[in-house]
């Protein structure tokens, strides 16, 4: 296959080997640190399970279930844990909400392995925090009162659990369902054979979360070219991706290598004329719902996701949200008309931030309407409703929507606005 004519020397459409590398390496090595931090956690809650005076018996369970429960936290975090007691009131439309005597999340705070265990990784005594929390202070008080020999011989009634509802725990468990279906598919059509070889780390929870988060970081379209290939085929104008790729990016045989790992395009928008051949030339197109291209755009915005809560829970996993950090950097970076896209965004007569929460996008004969609809007296109104030509719209937002900074998502026209 003749070499692609693309602005991005790194994106390597036409070559079948570039394709093969990352579902081969960068997304199999990926794959191995998930499934070995979910094999690691399983194996820690496998270890610490049974009765907890059975676990404080065996000095190696001990050490590793007093880290798990009490791990970074210093005395006087420790005596709030044995003084908490909530109480419980009844919130309308919400239900019963405890309410503490002391702060403890003040104390039990990101960095400290208590919080990485029970906050990220879902282990702990109870799932829900307050009775979690109560069952905490009660052993501290029982360890207060009797040797670990003494408690050996008794029956405490508590065990250390794991609990799949944490947010990270979840995201955690869609990922593995993502990359799942990536490689399932691939395996049907028999287009590659991956030997999925699980890391394999012990008890060692926090080393494989850091394996996990590198792998992770590796795959964001800010230092892979082939997940920032894929994000600009998320709902990209077809004119603005042939001057970026070509239209070598449109043929028969890219089309067939595309189709043959699963991605595939599909048209968003158009400009709604009478003429079907400028429609579709003038298309907005974007992937299919679960097409491989579709799994793998929402497996970087699970990324994102992650590390973002981990940043807001005070672990910074990076030295700025990568996100932004995204943003930020193609902000500054020119674009085909040769100037930045702050530049374009600065000064043009166009109110970009009015995108930055989403409007909904229709087009017809030409023209594109956004607008906000709200719910008022029993029926949905339209409300700020602004019109622009096709084209203009396209002037304005193709190099937006190729970079991934806007997007078209369910009728919805988004941009991601630095600091709106």
């Amino acid at each position: 296959m003749a070499s692609c004519q693309s602005r991005f020397p790194k994106v390597k459409y036409c070559d079948e080997s570039w394709w093969q590398d990352f579902f081969t390496k960068d997304l199999a090595e990926f794959y191995a640190s998930l499934e070995g931090l979910l094999s690691a956690r399983d194996a820690l809650i496998n270890e610490l399970s049974g009765d907890m005076a059975q676990v404080l018996a065996d000095p190696q369970r001990r050490d590793l279930a007093l880290r798990v429960l009490f791990g970074g936290l210093d005395e006087g975090c420790l005596e709030k844990i044995r003084h908490y007691h909530p109480t419980y009131e009844w919130v309308k439309g919400v239900g019963s909400i405890g309410i503490s005597n002391v702060d403890i999340t003040s104390c039990i705070r990101g960095g400290k392995a208590a919080h990485f265990y029970r906050e990220v990784l879902g282990i702990g005594l109870a799932e829900q925090f307050d009775e979690d929390m109560k069952m905490r202070g009660g052993l501290l008080n029982q360890l207060k009162t009797m040797s670990f020999e003494e408690i050996s011989k008794e029956k405490l009634g508590i065990s250390i659990k794991g609990y799949d509802k944490t947010i990270i725990m979840n995201d955690l468990s869609e990922m593995r369902k993502i990359v799942g279906k990536i490689y399932n598919y691939l395996k049907k059509k028999q287009v590659i054979q991956v030997q999925h070889e699980q890391a394999n780390y012990g008890l060692d929870l926090v080393k494989a979360f850091e394996d996990f988060l590198n792998k992770s970081i590796k795959l964001l379209p800010l230092y892979n070219p082939f997940t920032f290939f894929i994000q600009s085929l998320r709902s990209t104008p077809r004119p603005y991706l042939s001057i970026m790729y070509g239209e070598e990016l449109f043929s028969d045989p890219v089309r067939n290598l595309m189709s043959k790992y699963g991605v595939e395009l599909t048209k968003i928008l158009d400009p709604g004329l009478y003429v079907q051949s400028k429609n579709d030339e003038l298309a907005i197109i974007g992937h299919k719902d679960g097409s491989v291209g579709k799994l793998i755009d929402e497996l970087v915005q699970k990324i994102y996701d992650i590390i973002s809560k981990l940043n807001s829970y005070g672990y910074l996993v990076s030295d700025e949200d990568e996100y932004k950090k995204y943003v930020k950097a193609k902000y500054n970076e020119e674009i085909s008309a040769g100037y930045t896209l702050e530049k374009l965004m600065t000064e043009a007569d166009f109110d970009y931030k009015k995108y930055c929460q989403g409007r909904d996008i229709a087009v017809e004969r030409g023209v594109v309407k956004t607008y906000e609809q709200v719910f008022e007296r029993g029926e949905f109104k339209i409300r700020d409703e602004t019109t622009i030509g096709y084209e203009r719209f396209l002037e304005l937002f193709s190099p937006l929507l190729f970079l991934g900074i806007a997007w078209i998502e369910g009728g919805e026209l988004h941009v991601a606005c630095l600091g709106g």
